[in-house]
């Protein structure tokens, strides 16, 4: 804090903060109470008021503050108006449409005269489309409420009038709301003088303070003095408010708030503003000139554009000596007209500059309020000399009195606002100007210059409907750099999450320490979060900043972005002489001229003498961070010791570097201090580094070998090649290309037009294939096909369905290659004849090696063979052996992997059979998070570092395998899909399948979000294809038959005795659609035997076109692609945003987004809509069945099909139906959406509900969700001294879901996919709704690696943190009937076991079994870690117990005890972690729900006696056996099985693990006991170790020492289990035998299934 002198008493500290931030300096002084719930921009005011309230700190009043988050923005609104009925100091912080849901009570809050404060981050409201940027759509939303309302142009005014409207409301006993800009405010760091406590405890005093009243009505009411918060839920003085009022009496209490509450507002106001003056010398007032009163033309608005105008207005003075001014309209409600009268009267023109648009109403808000407000002055002016009808108003009798008056719509959006806009909205005005009346700035309705031809044509088709429409759009002569004299402007190029912001901030305070100087800095990024392109911008200078937008003129450019030149022109506005510093991982200033800058930069640089610079921070950053998450966002903090070393700042401010280093280290303690020494010691290193490792490059000469990335017009993005043209054009992917996707490619996203089609705002479907990932990875994974077995994890796992598995036939790999030696060399003419000979050949070479083989070195020797059997010579031979060596080059870069489960195996079953599996990187799709390296268990995949070699190899690889044929049926190891019987993730190997999400969003790195949904959409596609496929075969046949029907109708109504003309009209129909007109015209003038029914005719054409129509629908469509599998209604969110975000689309099928509480809602009325879209077609088929079977009857069909509808649809209809999805994040579900989804459920509609449970809120940032754990640490559940967390359990929607009985429900996770896909089959068959509520890791709000989503998904799953089941009502009518715990570990116990390894203090390897409890699972998550302190080995003592032990004893035998788990250290050490009292809490909370879950599922429940016996029995057995198997080397034994006693002891080695040669080729049922039990039995020496088996269930199989499955007790589960992991298991080594408990559930079906594997 910086001492202030003034000669006012609290003029202010000299501070540096954004808006959001010092609202909160403020209210946390002032208030005691908020309620809010999050919403961008916004958010940040709530998560610094939670933040304040944990670490308890103590307002004005002496008392702690009070925090509620409650469930939406309306109910926040609520809370809010609760705390204050009761004297509390409220306030409220919201946006967007949380202002528009909050609506409604805010009038109540008005009627009953509460005090709160409404602190808004204004955004543009969700119209078309959702932004989450500035706009003032939210702040006019509430004009009719009664609500008086200011804005603040810049931080230091947001503060101040947030004071003030407190003083205001308190006194007016009104209700208030403060605007300012979000982002353009909310988020811009700037210097300003920060209100002191003192100042608001003696401006605003305490709630329960004695004060005067200041109006006669108050005095009425409460006599001449009152309290300065009156209590109005007051259980000492009570009192009914809310009341219901009729017609005697309500309009008298509206009319009566008018006069003697409304009316003192502008007073009150005045006289708050005047008192802050006398304090502070900062001088506010309902409306201010800048430079007014001399003016002849003035610009007026509201919020941050306002110091914009002031320095266009300076520059306009001093350049062309225009008189122009300013008007900053402080307050709009009420709104100041008797003060804005005074200020324009005269004027030569008033531009009104508004960031909203209200395209049907007669005028935007602020000139709709500004005419009326002139017209009171006119009225004035003809009263001729009559009293004033508005005594305080001005008074206008000249015409010239009146300015002409012009509306600028501008910013919406935070679209960027240069200095040239606000001078076109002046030249507009001059006499010479067009004076057009509304415009909008910063935008085109068509270009000046055309970018291409079509774009030059469609543009001429606008121009020619709509003329007018190039005059919406005003331009500037000019854009001048309005910067102050001696500012220094740096502009960073940076992805998300890789720590620009941080470093930014960083920075700008460290500029504004050290150099005194007033700064800017704010972020220009997206709505989504990671791993996208950001800028940020900032500027320092010696006096006051008043432009705020985009730099067009910088001094310094850092760009931790390598790739930036790829995608953007980061040496834009860098002036002559700047600095431009790049990050690089190339080892030389040679290499990084002329690899990392392109041809055309380099003119440039060396045009304009620009100094270039390069460092990789990446390397600092690993080599420096402890935390490997921390790595990406450390990279940043380098840049901030970059720009110290390359930028003149030093210099000019005379900084030694120790001076500069303990000013960046106290910066670095004010943010990461909280987080612990290390983490600032850390970047304190990578600073350090950054600026002693920085690079100049001297030697700057154009190379003339660069490869030229840049391009004027863009290439066709692959994948749009392969996709059809529309016929309609809004949902014409190839039109979105050219007059959108194109821009976005070259970086020239701000040239979008405003057109109907942007209007309309939607984007046709699978837009995501525009976009390519290459330039935000630094790696990407590698297959090694000789280590592959097939298990699929990887392709299962990959969250941007970027690397799918395929496979193909050798004849089929062969003729691909073939067709690409056409493709891209030339015409083959002899290759072909040989490839019979070589498949074959390749075949048998394939048969006799190992699944370890090259598979490229048997095709080798296979055509060597094949070319020692041609008789081709000379010429011809020298062709065969070149195309053969095209061929062989393809293949050798493209690869396969012989594997078991597609080659050996089938081999095996029937020669000739077995195909060969490939695994390929989408080198556009792929973001390089690596969780498929990370999964894969065979070490098939490895991390290699991108190069423009790799690259181009992943290019083409991906060009051959969109070749390729798709996966046959035959690979696809399901039996059943509709039964999930079967390795369900093997649908994923079918292309459709696999890219029923496309990729190309912007999801962070690794997003578990993404995982989950893939894998549904996936069995969405799966599940529809072969329904589809049979159904047009229906249709076809349908069509057929119901032609030659109509034909032999007409047949038998025609004379037959006229051959001739019979023959002719036979003959004429034939080539015809047999529509009625065309029939109509051909019987024309026939003879007939008997009458034709006209009405017969016109129905059964009818219902033949509409089946023609139905078919074309499924097969074609307008798309050319089909009838969508599915549709969409997706909830705003994280999901949204990732998956919307203008102009990417990763979905094939329709999609939705409608607001952040009702996807539900919206998904019940479209499912109504699209259910009777879908019912017209069956009506078709319906109809047509029932003419060929000649059962139609009128009287009876025509009325039920005229209310036919989805009730009465058939199983074969209704599972046609693509199905309609409602999609949604733990809040818009759990939260603010919680009671549209419970109506949904109770409606029975079908209708299937997706929860992305992510538990944090991810979209905002990570708030306390209901469906958060206890204890967890989050933006708005801070950990502090008072408060340690979210004080709440979790709040189980599955169980909610099951206590509506009417809806299926999957609690699922993708650790554990073949569940997982189960679930999703079993819900989407279900007549009934569905819930999905999966665990969905997310990445920087959970903590976690990129790479990290599956592992973090099961360690939350065999924690218990996560546990998964699902309830099914038409299983039963009991909980245990309709209730699952199917794969979680351990049913029987309260915690799973594992096996921690570590080094024991003589450094020996060492290992101990531990229970894995919640708070393991905890400890590896950033959102839990203060709750736990590792205890140094000296500090262990008898006192500590371990956590699953200690949550056991009583309240008693806890006291003086220290919970603590076991961990290793990063040496690999074993240590105790201290475990906190929430997170003792939030474990025994998980623990007593699994209890509870198991007494549903009724687990344990049953006591079998003759088993207890068998037991005891059997111990003797075992130890027999153990001997035996010893002895006879039975491989897989990784303990003593469970043996049946009943079982003969010659059959144990096949019921443990035998050799496969023990029971290969034996008859199951004959190696039954009496009891028809027949044991397990598994081949371990044949295993894969895919890890299937194990993951289905943990108590019968396991591993051995060699890592690969045994059966360790084959009674550890029911069947069904053994019989699904045989189904699973890729190199098929389970025999499943047969059930001990034949009263198992469905056990004649799972012995069926069974039945292939005991072969």
């Amino acid at each position: 804090m910086k001492e202030k002198t003034s000669e006012f008493k609290y003029p202010g500290i000299r501070e540096a903060m954004d808006g959001n931030t010092a609202v909160i300096m403020c209210e946390r002084e002032a208030s005691d109470a908020a309620g809010a719930y999050p919403i961008t921009p916004s958010t940040q005011m709530g998560e610094y008021w939670a933040e304040a309230a944990a670490a308890g700190h103590i307002n004005i009043s002496g008392r702690p503050l009070i925090f509620v988050e409650p469930e939406g923005e309306h109910a926040a609104a609520a809370v809010t108006a609760g705390m204050s009925m009761t004297g509390l100091r409220a306030c409220n912080f919201s946006s967007g449409q949380g202002i528009a849901y909050m609506h409604e009570s805010l009038y109540a809050a008005v009627g009953k005269r509460l005090t709160y404060i409404l602190n808004i981050g204004c955004r543009a409201m969700t119209k078309a489309t959702l932004n989450v940027h500035a706009g003032h759509d939210d702040y006019h939303a509430i004009d009719d409420t009664g609500f008086f309302q200011v804005m603040g142009k810049n931080v230091q005014e947001t503060c101040d009038l947030n004071i003030i409207a407190h003083r205001i409301a308190e006194l007016s006993l009104t209700p208030g709301a403060v605007g300012q800009d979000g982002f353009l405010t909310t988020h811009l760091i700037e210097s300003l003088m920060l209100p002191e406590r003192e100042l608001i405890e003696e401006y605003l005093g305490r709630p329960d303070d004695i004060i005067d009243c200041p109006t006669p009505a108050q005095r009425l009411m409460f006599g001449s003095k009152r309290r300065r918060i009156p209590e109005l839920w007051d259980v000492d003085n009570p009192v009914m408010a809310g009341t219901v009022q009729n017609q005697d009496s309500y309009m008298q209490s509206v009319a009566g708030q008018r006069p003697f509450f409304f009316d003192h507002v502008a007073e009150l106001a005045d006289q708050a503003m005047e008192e802050f003056y006398r304090l502070t010398g900062r001088r506010y007032r309902r409306v201010s000139g800048y430079r007014v009163e001399d003016a002849d033309y003035v610009l007026m608005g509201q919020g941050s554009v306002v110091p914009n105008c002031e320095a266009v207005a300076d520059y306009l003075r001093e350049t062309r000596g225009l008189k122009v001014g300013v008007i900053n309209l402080t307050m709009f409600r009420p709104f100041p007209g008797d003060l804005l009268g005074h200020m324009l009267k005269g004027k030569k023109g008033v531009c009104i500059l508004e960031r909203t648009d209200q395209p049907l109403a007669e005028d935007l808000p602020l000139i709709r309020e500004t005419r009326a407000a002139l017209l009171k002055c006119m009225e004035n002016g003809k009263s001729n000399g009559k009293a004033l009808p508005y005594p305080k108003y001005a008074v206008y009798k000249e015409a010239t009195d009146l300015p002409p008056l012009y509306s600028a719509s501008f910013g919406m959006g935070s679209r960027d606002l240069q200095p040239e806009a606000l001078i076109g909205a002046v030249e507009n005005m001059l006499p010479n100007g067009k004076q057009k009346k509304m415009f909008y700035l910063s935008i085109d309705f068509v270009h000046e210059k055309p970018f291409t031809p079509k774009q030059e044509i469609y543009e001429q088709q606008l121009l020619e409907a709509y003329p007018h429409i190039k005059d919406l759009a005003i331009h500037g002569s000019e854009n001048p750099n309005l910067m102050p004299k001696n500012s220094i402007t740096v502009r960073f190029h940076s992805i998300g999450g890789w720590g620009a912001i941080t470093t930014g901030k960083n920075l700008a305070m460290t500029l504004f320490d050290l150099l005194g100087y007033h700064i800017k800095a704010n972020p220009k990024y997206g709505s989504e979060k990671k791993g996208q392109p950001t800028t940020y911008y900032l500027s320092a200078a010696p006096e006051p900043i008043r432009i705020n937008c985009e730099y067009y003129y910088v001094d310094v450019v850092l760009s931790p972005d390598p790739n930036v030149f790829s995608h953007s022109n980061p040496l834009a506005g860098l002036k002559k002489g700047g600095v431009f510093i790049i990050q690089s991982e190339l080892e030389s200033p040679e290499q990084v001229w002329n690899q990392q800058i392109p041809k055309r930069y380099q003119q440039m640089i060396i045009d304009n003498d620009i100094r270039v610079f390069y460092v990789d921070g990446f390397k600092i950053a690993r080599e420096v961070a402890t935390d490997p998450e921390l790595q990406f966002r450390m990279q940043g903090i380098a840049f901030m010791g970059a720009f110290f070393a390359a930028s003149p700042v030093m210099k000019q401010a005379n900084l030694s570097e120790d001076a500069l280093f303990r000013a960046i280290e106290a910066q670095l303690q004010a943010k990461f201090g909280s987080k612990g020494k290390r983490i600032v010691d850390d970047n304190m290193k990578v600073v350090r580094r950054g600026f002693t490792e920085l690079h100049e490059i001297y030697n700057k000469v154009v190379s003339d070998v660069i490869v030229e990335p840049v391009r004027k017009e863009p290439l066709l993005p692959v994948m749009l090649k392969h996709m059809p043209k529309s016929d309609a054009p809004v949902t014409d992917i190839h039109r979105f290309w050219e007059q959108t996707g194109s821009l976005y490619a070259t970086g020239r996203v701000n040239d979008n037009l405003a057109d109907p089609f942007a209007a309309m705002s939607c984007i046709p479907v699978a837009t995501g294939i525009f976009r390519d990932m290459t330039g935000i990875r630094f790696e990407h994974p590698e297959w090694i096909p000789e280590k592959c077995t097939g298990c699929g994890n990887c392709w299962t796992i990959c969250p941007d369905s970027a690397i799918p598995g395929l496979v193909n036939t050798l004849a089929d790999v062969l003729e691909t290659a073939a067709k690409r030696v056409e493709k891209t060399v030339g015409p083959v003419k002899y290759v072909r004849r040989l490839l019979p000979f070589v498949e074959r050949k390749w075949r048998e070479k394939l048969a006799a090696g190992t699944e370890n083989d090259s598979v490229v070195t048997h095709l080798t020797a296979a055509v060597e063979e094949a070319l020692e059997q041609s008789s081709l010579t000379g010429s011809d031979r020298a062709a065969l052996e070149k195309e053969i060596e095209d061929m062989i080059s393809i293949l050798r870069e493209f690869k396969f992997a012989v594997t078991k489960p597609y080659f050996t195996l089938k081999e095996k079953d029937e020669k000739g059979s077995g195909g060969l599996l490939s695994i390929t990187i989408d080198p556009y799709t792929c973001k390089g998070c690596m969780e498929c390296v990370r999964v894969c268990p065979d070490d098939a995949l490895r991390v290699v570092t991108q190069t423009p070699e790799t690259i181009d190899k992943l290019r083409k690889n991906w060009e051959f395998w969109l070749d390729l044929p798709n996966t046959k049926p035959e690979f696809i190891r399901v039996e059943d899909l509709e039964e999930a019987v079967g390795a369900l993730e093997t649908i994923l190997l079918d292309k459709k399948v696999y890219k029923s999400m496309v990729g190309g969003d912007g999801a962070c790195l690794g997003c578990g979000e993404k995982t989950a949904l893939h894998l549904f959409t996936a069995t969405v596609e799966a599940l529809m294809q072969p329904r589809v496929k049979k159904h047009v075969a229906k249709l076809d046949d349908l069509i057929t038959r119901l032609e030659r029907h109509i034909r032999l109708k007409l047949a038998e109504s025609l004379d037959v005795g006229d051959t001739a003309a019979m023959e002719k009209a036979l003959l004429a129909l034939q080539d015809k659609e047999l529509t009625l007109s065309n029939l109509t015209s051909v019987m024309d003038g026939m003879k007939t035997s008997k009458p034709l029914d006209s009405e017969w005719l016109k129905r059964v054409t009818q219902t033949l076109a509409k089946l023609k129509q139905l078919k074309w629908k499924y097969t074609n469509g307008v798309t050319g692609l089909g009838r969508s599998s599915m549709g969409m209604i997706n909830a705003t969110g994280c999901t949204s945003v990732w998956g919307s975000t203008y102009p990417y689309n990763p979905y094939p099928f329709p999609w939705a987004n409608h607001l952040f509480q009702d996807c539900t809602s919206v998904a019940m009325g479209v499912f109504e809509g699209h259910m009777a879209k879908m019912a017209e077609g069956f009506k078709a088929i319906r109809m047509a069945e029932l003419e060929l079977e000649g059962k139609y009857n009128p009287a009876e069909h025509d009325e039920f099909l005229r209310y036919f509808n989805w009730t009465q649809f058939s199983d074969e209809e209704f599972y046609l139906c693509p199905p309609v999805v409602a999609v949604g994040g733990d809040g818009a579900l759990y939260d603010i959406g919680f009671q549209n989804l419970s109506r949904l459920m109770m409606s029975g509609k079908p209708i299937k509900v997706f929860c992305v449970d992510t538990q944090v809120y991810s979209n905002t940032g990570g708030q306390a969700c209901t469906s958060g754990f206890f204890g967890q640490i989050s933006d708005m559940a801070q950990y502090g001294k008072a408060i340690k967390g979210k004080q709440e359990i979790r709040k189980e929607i599955g169980l909610i879901g099951m206590a509506h009985r009417t809806t299926y429900v999957l609690q699922g996770s993708i650790a554990n996919t073949g569940h997982l896909i189960e679930g999703f089959i079993q819900g989407l068959m279900a007549k009934r709704p569905a819930i999905f509520n999966v665990h969905c890791p997310c990445m920087p709000e959970h903590g976690i690696g990129d790479d990290m989503a599956k592992f973090q998904a099961k360690l939350a799953l065999e924690s218990r943190a996560y546990p998964i089941f699902r309830y099914h009502p038409d299983k039963g009518k009991t909980p245990a009937e309709c209730f699952d715990l199917d794969g979680n570990p351990s049913l029987d116990d309260p915690w799973p076991k594992y096996t921690l390894t570590y080094v024991d203090e003589e450094g020996k390897p060492a290992s101990m079994e531990v229970p894995l409890t919640f708070a393991d699972f905890a400890l590896s998550e950033a959102r839990f870690r203060k709750h736990f302190k590792n205890a140094p080995r000296d500090t262990w003592n008898d006192d500590m117990i371990p956590l699953a032990e200690y949550i056991e004893l009583s309240a008693d035998d806890r006291e003086g005890k220290i919970p603590f788990i076991w961990a290793v250290d990063k040496k690999g050490r074993l240590t105790r972690v201290v475990v906190a009292e929430p997170m003792v809490k939030s474990t025994e909370e998980r623990r007593d729900f699994w209890t509870m879950l198991k007494a549903l599922a009724g687990v344990g429940e049953k006591i079998d006696v003759e088993a207890i016996a068998n037991q005891a029995r059997s111990e003797v057995v075992q130890r027999l056996t153990a001997g035996l198997l010893q002895l006879a080397g039975a491989a897989g034994v990784a303990s003593v099985p469970a043996v049946s006693v009943s079982a003969p002891v010659s059959m144990v080695s096949a019921g443990g693990n035998g050799s496969s040669e023990s029971s290969g080729g034996t008859n199951v049922s004959a190696q039954a006991s009496d009891d028809g039990y027949v044991p397990p039995f598994l081949n371990s020496a044949e295993c894969t170790g895919c890890g299937e088996c194990v993951l289905v269930n943990p108590k019968i199989f396991g591993w051995n020492e060699k890592k690969q499955a045994v059966i360790i007790d084959p009674k550890g589960g029911p069947y069904k289990d053994i019989v699904k992991a045989a189904e699973k298991c890729a190199a098929r080594v389970i025999k499943p035998g047969l059930p001990a408990d034949r009263s198992e559930k469905g056990i004649d079906k799972l012995i069926q299934r069974a039945e292939k594997f005991n072969k």
